[in-house]
């Protein structure tokens, strides 16, 4: 589809750059709802190592493989969507058994000038299907380097690629990693790329996996201030604003990752909402 058929706009990065997001106006967003509705009515699914954008699926079970590891190397992927192109697309589509004029016809209305752009409903879906042979790629290789002492496993979490095993050189994977993307069109972002070892913290998308799957200390303890800070001004009778709904969210999403860490940040929470109802009196 031409550019004219999307809201393009740029939002900032989280660690500098910008991020172009390309929203499908509301006539071609309905068009790649009912596309998407169609395709996962076939049962079309992504490759087992997928962990984002997948029922079921998530950060956690992204995380859970890696745990308890000796080295964890996390390589990134530059440009991700953009790098998807509409004829990656089309072949995806034909491999999983769509007619090639449907197939072509599906590739056309969900990229953007030949790409998939990031904004789309189809795009997160159609991704994990074109880096699915990729998967099987990357996770046949993961056995290569495998035997019963150094437990190399793969995963991957939409641009994030990791693998995790008892082998201290587990870093030279790296090299056989870039071509098999390079081939495949895409590139490793190496500011992004990191080899992280027991000895310090690791962290796969957000979740710490040393030991148990956790999460980071300083969101705990941040939260924690935040709910100390509320009760003491409820408890002195000063205003305060409370978004209630989003700390709840997030001690949820600590306790979908490790429910004896949630558990005492629960309590404050419950503290909180005590002294609330209190002061509305």
């Amino acid at each position: 589809m031409e550019r004219s058929a999307y809201n393009v706009y740029r939002i900032p990065k989280r660690r500098g750059g910008w991020r172009e997001i390309a929203e499908p106006n509301p006539a071609l967003k309905e068009k790649q709802r009912a596309i998407l509705r169609w395709l996962m009515a076939r049962r079309i699914a992504p490759s087992p190592y997928a962990h984002a954008f997948v029922l079921r699926r998530s950060i956690v079970s992204n995380a859970r493989p890696h745990v308890g590891k000796q080295v964890v190397v996390r390589i990134d992927l530059e440009d991700f969507f953009p790098s998807v192109e509409e004829g990656h697309v089309r072949q995806a589509l034909v491999n999983e058994g769509i007619a090639g004029a449907i197939a072509r016809e599906i590739a056309g209305l969900c990229t953007m000038e030949g790409h998939l752009p990031q904004g789309a409903p189809t795009s997160p879906f159609l991704s994990n299907l074109v880096f699915k042979p990729l998967d099987y790629r990357l996770a046949g290789l993961a056995r290569k380097w495998d035997d019963e002492f150094k437990m190399i496993s793969y995963t991957r979490y939409s641009d994030d690629l990791i693998f995790s095993g008892n082998y201290p050189r587990l870093n030279l994977i790296i090299h056989p990693v870039r071509e098999i993307l390079t081939e495949a069109g895409f590139t490793i972002n190496r500011k992004k790329t990191r080899v992280l070892r027991s000895s310090n913290r690791q962290a796969v998308t957000g979740v710490v996996v040393n030991a148990i799957p956790n999460v980071g200390r300083d969101l705990r303890h941040r939260l924690r201030g935040m709910l100390h800070r509320f009760k003491v001004m409820l408890i002195e009778r000063k205003p305060v604003e409370c978004d209630l709904a989003h700390v709840q969210g997030m001690i949820a999403h600590i306790g979908s990752i490790n429910s004896a860490a949630a558990r005492p940040l629960r309590a404050e929470l419950q503290t909180v909402e005590m002294l609330l109802n209190v002061a509305s009196r």
